[in-house]
């Protein structure tokens, strides 16, 4: 049996639709250890037992494998900045975020929309992994919506339902990206105008989609990961729907069309809403402080993301 190719299995991993959650700990000293992971499951019922998954290669492998306990923090839709700061190697991640102790000692995030607080009961060599069962112990949840995970990059699902409901209401549908690199924006060049355009499918007549978004940057050599909506206006002449997406690319991007914001040649740029979302992206990326746009291709209102 020939063995996958594993960027292309973690590609069709990556097609399954996943929470994501914070697992915590503590070392023996006491001090608090955690990671972003969004492999975990519900095992049992009766009796309590859920399951989450520890690379080998992990910083933190031996602290969650020798440790008597653990606790799961299910992460609410407003807390990606969280997500990046337990998936990061920061030494000071509890340093600044907030939380609060269970009753066997794991930290427990403030904001989450559900928590579970675990004895470990059983560790299982599974390959590149280990996987780890934990008896619950005890647990609290919300009404907060989750943070939803696909295709490398995040979903909050209470904001994509204007997206879903947008892309159902009209087969004339653009679905397009602001793609990031090291600050640089990606803009295509219309060989025969000259126009520059943020890249889109559906621009061609057929339903646009985020797969076949996905397939135009691939054929030019660049692979993003999505990580918020962007904007969802619709044209109100022409009845087009549009959903655009924050990006960022993370492939060898020789030869690709970047900009950075002071080289922009903004003439060269004929759509107004394109202009718009370009300048908001700009001003948005300085204070690090995202939204969605959501109304007409005119007028309508941002929603910052941490609402």
């Amino acid at each position: 049996m020939r063995k996958p190719d594993l960027t292309d299995l973690r590609n069709a991993f990556g097609t399954f639709l996943t929470g994501v959650t914070v697992v915590t700990t503590r070392e023996k000293g006491g001090i608090p250890r955690g990671f972003t992971a969004n492999s975990f499951t519900s095992v049992s019922l009766d009796p309590p037992i859920l399951l989450m998954c520890v690379d080998k290669t992990a910083e933190s492998f031996r602290v969650f494998t020798e440790s008597p306990g653990f606790a799961v923090n299910i992460l609410a839709e407003e807390q990606i900045e969280t997500s990046g700061l337990f998936a990061s190697k920061r030494p000071d991640k509890f340093e600044i975020t907030g939380w609060t102790e269970s009753l066997t000692g794991y930290p427990l995030l403030n904001g989450s929309c559900a928590w579970f607080d675990c004895r470990r009961s059983q560790v299982i060599d599974a390959g590149d992994h280990v996987i780890i069962l934990g008896e619950i112990l005890s647990f609290d949840y919300n009404d907060k919506i989750g943070l939803g995970y696909m295709r490398g990059g995040y979903l909050r699902l209470g904001l994509e339902q204007s997206a879903l409901k947008a892309a159902s209401a009209s087969a004339d549908v653009i679905v397009g990206a602001i793609v990031e690199y090291e600050g640089k924006l990606l803009l295509i060049n219309d060989a025969e105008t000259g126009e520059l355009t943020v890249p889109a499918s559906g621009m061609s007549g057929e339903p646009g989609s985020l797969s076949k978004l996905h397939r135009i940057l691939s054929n030019l050599g660049i692979e993003i990961s999505i990580s918020s909506l962007f904007a969802v206006f619709e044209h109100e002449q022409s009845g087009q729907q549009f959903i655009y997406y924050r990006a960022k690319a993370s492939t060898d991007l020789s030869g690709s069309d970047f900009w950075s914001p002071e080289e922009i040649p903004w003439r060269r740029i004929k759509s107004t809403a394109t202009h718009t979302m370009l300048q908001r992206y700009i001003s948005e990326s300085e204070c690090g402080r995202y939204g969605v746009y959501f109304g007409g291709h005119r007028d309508g209102a941002v929603r910052t993301l941490t609402e």
